[in-house]
């Protein structure tokens, strides 16, 4: 098998196919049934069964494997930060004293604008997702963060444009390619 080539979809040299870890092996059904429930989150489960062609029960039963095994982890609607005034978008990487990845990261979950943090390997301990009305604004909020004990330094990088919005079909469609191929 040539490298980067596996399964019969080819990928850049250098890059394999990447392969889901752990307990989740979905099937058809789920796969359209998490597709469904990405596309049109409000048709409700009577209409997803209808669509399918299977049990309204069967439906249900599915979606409550999903929320149990943690594939499907909300029904909350999208809201853009930026439809709501935040029109800046930064991600921020924190250098944080030894020990205090815990306590950080309860101050930084008290500020509305952090919408998010990951704990990374690499450069850095942290990396913040936040948004902010305007670039004073964003000071203001790079100046709290930088206030919380524990955090020794930070690195800002500023969204200019977001060419990829956060989206899940991808992965639905590459994961119900894989069943069809499998069968």
């Amino acid at each position: 098998m040539e490298h980067g080539q596996e399964r019969g979809r080819s990928y850049p040299s250098g890059v394999s196919e990447p392969q889901p870890r752990g307990e989740p092996s979905l099937d058809r059904l789920d796969l359209s049934i998490l597709r469904l429930l990405v596309e049109q989150p409000r048709v409700g489960v009577r209409e997803f069964a209808r669509r399918l062609a299977v049990a309204r029960g069967t439906v249900q039963s599915r979606i409550e494997r999903l929320q149990q095994r943690r594939v499907l982890l909300s029904f909350r609607p999208e809201v853009s930060p930026e439809g709501m005034g935040f029109a800046v978008l930064a991600y921020v990487h924190l250098h944080l004293a030894q020990g205090r990845l815990d306590e950080t990261t309860g101050q930084l979950a008290a500020i509305p604008q952090v919408i998010a943090a990951d704990s990374i390997a690499g450069e850095g301990d942290l990396l913040c997702h936040i948004v902010a009305v305007d670039n004073t604004d964003l000071e203001a909020v790079i100046q709290t963060i930088l206030s919380i004990p524990g955090v020794i330094r930070s690195r800002t990088e500023v969204v200019l444009s977001r060419r990829i919005r956060p989206r899940i079909t991808p992965l639905i469609d590459h994961l119900a390619a894989q069943v069809d191929r499998d069968r």
